[in-house]
C-alpha cells in the first residue's frame, strides 16, 4: 500500500507493465500455436474464455482492488495484441 502512495507514477507504471505483459503473452500464444501448427481456433477460443473470465471478475466486485485492475490491464493488453494481429493478418 505505501509503495504506491510514496510516487504517484507507480500505479501507472504497474498498469503499463500489465498491458505489456498482456500483449506479449497473445503474441507468444498466436506464434506458438501457428508455428505448430495446432488449431488455432483452440487458442482464439482460449483467449477469450481468459478475457470472459477476468472481465466477469472485475465488473462483478464492487470496488476492485489494485491486483485486480493490474489483471484488467493485462487482459486489455492482451486484446490489444490480437486485434492488432488481425489486422497483420488482413492486410
Amino acid at each position: 500500500e505505501l509503495y504506491f502512495r510514496v510516487r504517484k507514477g507507480r500505479r501507472t507504471l504497474w498498469k503499463a507493465i500489465s498491458a505489456f505483459a498482456g500483449f506479449y503473452t497473445a503474441n507468444v500464444i498466436s506464434l506458438t500455436f501457428g508455428v505448430l501448427g495446432i488449431n488455432d481456433v483452440v487458442a482464439g477460443a482460449l483467449c477469450v474464455f481468459v478475457y470472459e473470465t477476468i472481465t466477469r471478475w472485475y465488473y462483478k466486485t464492487s470496488r476492485p482492488g489494485r491486483k485486480l485492475e493490474f489483471v484488467n490491464c493485462f487482459k486489455l493488453g492482451l486484446v490489444y495484441s490480437l486485434i492488432a494481429d488481425a489486422f497483420k493478418l488482413g492486410s
